[in-house]
């Protein structure tokens, strides 16, 4: 059976990308693993007059309620494909969107991974990056982009 790897950031596109990764799901009689990664908050830490650090915050200890909330969205956003009788996985987790992306889709040998895209302009990605340019750079197996549709 193949796997397809549906990371998800909770945007308004979310609920899109599922349908779209339902259909493909179905074409290729696949299981779709529906994934969250919530990242670590970044803090400024002064360590010197000219050297300075940004550093990652610890997880913080509710982790496992807001992994749980996470959760409870992904089994919600999966259960048009769980009642088309697709098989879904809900995995959430707390990291690097690509590092984890990358690293899930290796673990999970997945076939595909489904992505959404923004539609965010080129200053966007100069100062912020893009998860789906980042995932198109290192992914160990085809991605797939579903471009956000904005309705007019």
């Amino acid at each position: 059976m193949k796997t397809l790897l549906v990371p998800l950031d909770f945007s308004d596109t979310s609920a899109g990308i599922v349908q779209k990764s339902g259909e493909i799901a179905r074409e290729l009689s696949a299981k779709v693993v529906l994934l969250h990664v919530v990242e670590p908050v970044a803090t400024y830490v002064p360590v010197g007059a000219t050297m300075d650090v940004i550093a990652a915050v610890p997880p913080i200890p509710d982790t496992a309620e807001s992994l749980s909330a996470q959760e409870q969205r992904l089994k919600s956003l999966a259960q048009p494909l769980k009642a088309s009788g697709i098989e879904v996985e809900e995995v959430a987790i707390v990291g690097l969107a690509v590092d984890d992306i990358i690293e899930q889709a290796a673990t999970r040998n997945a076939d595909y991974i489904v992505l959404g895209s923004h539609g965010h302009g080129a200053l966007y990605h100069l100062f912020s990056g893009s998860v789906v340019t980042g995932v198109l750079k290192r992914s160990p197996c085809p991605v797939i982009v579903i471009p956000a549709r904005k309705e007019k």
